[in-house]
């Protein structure tokens, strides 16, 4: 019988992730920070979440009824935070809206898309720069019936002004797309799903659609030069064909990464994360690095590729329920994934310390020893260790021992004939970070 695919807490129940299962894992070789997803299909609830490389759950911010996407952590007015997309999706396309959340889980801003237009999943980054890039979408009438127009905008977070919007019908002809055209439907041609701003304040995206990636003049939108798709301004060497691609990068030494789906309809034998490198002088694109994963993955959307501060590779297989971390040789040093028909936009990776401005949990189970007392605090990251206080009132309690942390939720056996009960959360020095109310034990 497969085991319980759902967590389930007894200090909080109403926090049901789903388990993730490490199927690899070697330590010292990973690098530094907690895995950020967002599951979007399969058991448990739907929702933000980190998860350490034991596959434990360090934090998680449900969103039922709506789902989260783009989780990532991001720098706003100097200080950590984490970011990510809320709303409905239907045929891929989202409507919703973008959260800021500090380091205490405190909400600090929601930031809408300009111009009234639809807030869409694909992308929500903050820049150095003290803006947002974000993605929109509208419906045009076409020759034949209706198109998604795709939106790129860069938004100033103090003011929510519109620093730059693009438009892909303004500047990509939808002959370029690789999509049939539905004329009883809205038609996707372009398909926007990623945007960076470049270090020379152009900007990068990638269509999924068109199978193309395109810079984008931070001035006038124009095209600079397309990659890939059917009119690709770069002679495209042995090995680096994509199609139906997410998650475009541009690195330096014009190093260039992407998440290559290779489907739907499945064009590629597997899908690979795929490192090119872009000769901008003479327009060659050619192999550097592909990751693929065993057993061999076929996503049919979704997926990042994700080059980690220490050479690392991350990989989230989209559609597939696997993430992987693989070293810059391709060596898979990191492997793990959610359970049967969990999907992930994107899976990346970021240094994270969480300091929750609510306290820490303790609830209380009779035992055949006594009671067990668990307790949890979600999204503290610092807490190594629980010391316990027993006494046979709320003003008598005294330390009993220190134990600890085991997983999201620590299980403490509390001796008979106690009468009340509680935990302090402690970090590596045994410094105090938060308490626990009294419990009694009745």
């Amino acid at each position: 019988m497969p085991g319980p695919r759902v967590h389930a807490y007894v200090t909080r129940p109403d926090l049901r992730p789903p388990i993730v299962s490490v199927l690899h894992h070697e330590p010292g070789a990973t690098a530094d920070g907690l895995f950020f997803m967002a599951p979007l299909s399969g058991p448990g609830a739907r929702g933000a979440m980190l998860v350490d490389e034991t596959g434990d759950i360090a934090y998680f911010h449900p969103t039922r009824p709506i789902v989260a996407l783009n989780f990532r952590a991001g720098i706003y007015q100097g200080k950590p935070v984490l970011t990510w997309w809320e709303g409905k999706t239907e045929a891929g396309l989202g409507d919703g809206g973008h959260v800021i959340l500090d380091q205490s889980y405190r909400l600090v801003k929601r930031v809408p898309t300009g111009n009234r237009h639809h807030a869409d999943l694909h992308e929500f980054m903050l820049t150095d720069r003290h803006t947002a890039l974000v993605t929109a979408w509208e419906l045009v009438e076409v020759p034949g019936g209706t198109a998604v127009n795709g939106i790129v905008q860069e938004l100033e977070l103090s003011s929510g002004r519109v620093l730059f919007e693009w438009k892909s019908l303004d500047h990509i002809d939808l002959k370029e797309s690789h999509t049939g055209f539905d004329p009883n439907g809205r038609w996707d041609y372009f398909h926007l799903n990623s945007v960076e701003r470049l270090v020379d304040g152009h900007y990068l995206v990638s269509a999924r659609n068109t199978w193309g990636i395109y810079k984008i003049d931070g001035e006038t939108g124009a095209v600079i030069w397309r990659l890939g798709g059917k009119r690709s301004d770069f002679a495209m060497g042995p090995g680096t064909a994509f199609a139906w691609q997410h998650d475009a990068r541009l690195h330096p030494g014009n190093v260039l990464s992407l998440f290559d789906d290779g489907g739907d309809p499945r064009v590629q034998p597997q899908s690979k994360a795929l490192l090119l490198h872009l000769d901008v002088k003479h327009m060659r694109a050619t192999f550097h690095r592909r990751y693929v994963h065993h057993p061999a993955v076929e996503a049919h959307a979704l997926g990042s590729t994700q080059l980690l501060p220490n050479g690392n590779v991350l990989v989230g297989w989209g559609t597939s329920p696997y993430f992987s971390e693989h070293t810059d040789g391709g060596r898979v040093v990191f492997d793990a994934r959610l359970p049967e028909g969990g999907e992930n936009y994107r899976v990346l990776r970021f240094p994270w310390v969480g300091k929750p401005f609510f306290p820490p949990v303790a609830k209380a189970r009779r035992h055949a020893a006594g009671h067990l007392l668990y307790a949890s605090w979600n999204g503290a990251t610092e807490v190594e260790q629980w010391q316990l206080e027993i006494g046979r009132s709320t003003d008598q309690l005294a330390v009993e021992r220190t134990v600890p942390k085991t997983y999201f939720e620590t299980k403490i056996q509390v001796p008979a004939g106690v009468k009340y009960a509680r935990v302090t959360a402690l970090d590596a020095t045994g410094r105090p970070l938060g308490r626990t109310q009294p419990v009694p034990l009745e």
